[in-house]
C-alpha cells in the first residue's frame, strides 16, 4: 500500500482545481480531509463512493462532501470526464458567512448528490466558470472575488436544497446497479463492526457468498480491495480520535480494531504519511 497524498486542504484554506481526462483514471485511494468539498461534473460520468455507497454522477451534477467523510471516485462507462474540485475550510469564508443569517453549510448534510436542471444548472456552471477565470487571470483582488463567488454558490446550494426538501423531499438516488447495492450492504456492515475482528472468510459467510466473488465485486464497485477499505476506515476513525481526544495511541489502536500497536503504527503511516504521534501533533486540538 503506497502512502496517501497529504491532504491538500491542510496546506491552504481552499483549493480550486479543474481537470479534464481522456484516459482511464481512478483515485489512488479513498480519502477524507478536514475541509468541505464540492465536486462539479462538467462533462462525462463517474461513480462516486461516499461513506457507505456509490452514486452515479452525471454531467452538470454536484457532489457535496462533509469534512472527514471517506470518499472516492471511479470510472463509469467511459474514461473521458471533466470535473472541477473545490475544497475549503469555513475559516476561509468566515467573514462572508458571518454576514448571512442562515447556516449555508447545512446543505452538505442533506443529500450528497445535487442534480440541478435548466436555469439552475446554467447558473452553477456560470459561477464555477467565473471562479476558474479569476484564479487563472490572477488580477488584483482575485482571491476576494473567488470568496464572493464561492459564498454565492453556497447560498444557492442552501436555498436549492431547502426548497427541494420542502416541496418534494430529497431522497437518496437509487443504487447505480444491483452489484453496487449488494456491496453497499457489505460496506454498511463493515462500518458498523470495524472495531471487531473482521476477515474475508467471516464477511463472505455473513453474506452467503464465496470469498472470491466477494473480493471481485467489492473491487469492481468501490475501486479498492476489502482489506484496503477496512484498514483505511480504521485509520480514518483513529485520526478522529487523535484529533479530538488525549487517549493513548495504544488505546486508540485497540478501540478501532487493530490487534497490535506495531501493526497500527505501520498501517497508519502507510495511509496518512505520518506516524500517529506526528498526526496528533499536527492536527490535534
Amino acid at each position: 500500500m503506497t502512502p496517501a497524498e497529504p491532504s491538500r486542504s491542510s496546506k491552504k484554506p481552499y483549493l480550486l482545481e479543474h481537470a479534464s481526462r481522456s484516459g482511464s483514471f481512478n483515485m489512488p485511494q479513498n480519502h477524507a480531509h478536514d475541509s468541505y468539498e464540492i465536486y462539479y461534473m462538467k462533462a462525462g460520468n463517474r461513480y462516486y463512493f461516499i461513506k457507505d455507497r456509490s452514486y452515479l454522477v452525471r454531467e452538470g451534477e454536484l457532489v457535496l462532501i462533509e469534512p472527514m467523510v471517506l470518499h472516492k471516485t471511479t470510472e463509469a462507462f467511459s474514461p473521458q470526464h471533466e470535473r472541477v474540485l473545490i475544497n475549503f475550510k469555513p475559516s476561509w469564508l468566515s467573514q462572508m458567512l458571518a454576514e448571512i443569517d442562515v447556516d449555508v453549510l447545512t446543505a452538505f448534510g442533506v443529500s450528497p448528490v445535487i442534480r440541478p436542471e435548466g436555469r439552475d444548472q446554467a447558473y452553477v456552471q456560470q459561477l464555477i466558470a467565473a471562479m476558474l477565470a479569476e484564479q487563472d487571470n490572477k488580477e488584483p483582488g482575485s482571491e476576494g472575488c473567488i470568496k464572493l463567488l464561492m459564498t454565492e454558490l453556497l447560498l444557492w446550494l442552501y436555498r436549492y436544497v431547502s426548497k427541494l426538501s420542502a416541496e418534494h423531499g430529497l431522497e437518496r438516488a437509487d443504487h447505480p446497479t444491483t452489484l453496487h447495492r449488494k456491496v453497499s450492504d457489505m460496506v454498511k456492515h463493515i462500518n458498523e463492526h470495524y472495531p471487531e475482528p473482521l476477515s474475508l472468510k467471516g464477511i463472505s459467510e455473513h453474506f452467503h457468498i464465496s470469498p472470491y466473488y466477494l473480493c471481485r465485486i467489492f473491487k469492481e464497485a468501490t475501486g479498492f480491495t476489502l482489506i484496503e477499505y477496512i484498514q483505511r476506515l480504521r485509520v480514518h476513525e483513529a485520526q478522529k480520535l487523535l484529533q479530538s481526544t488525549q487517549l493513548p495511541v495504544s488505546g486508540i489502536a485497540e478501540r478501532v480494531g487493530f490487534d497490535s500497536g506495531t501493526h497500527f503504527g505501520r498501517v497508519f503511516k502507510s495511509v496518512s504519511g505520518m506516524s500517529p504521534l506526528q498526526y496528533r501533533k499536527t492536527f490535534g486540538a
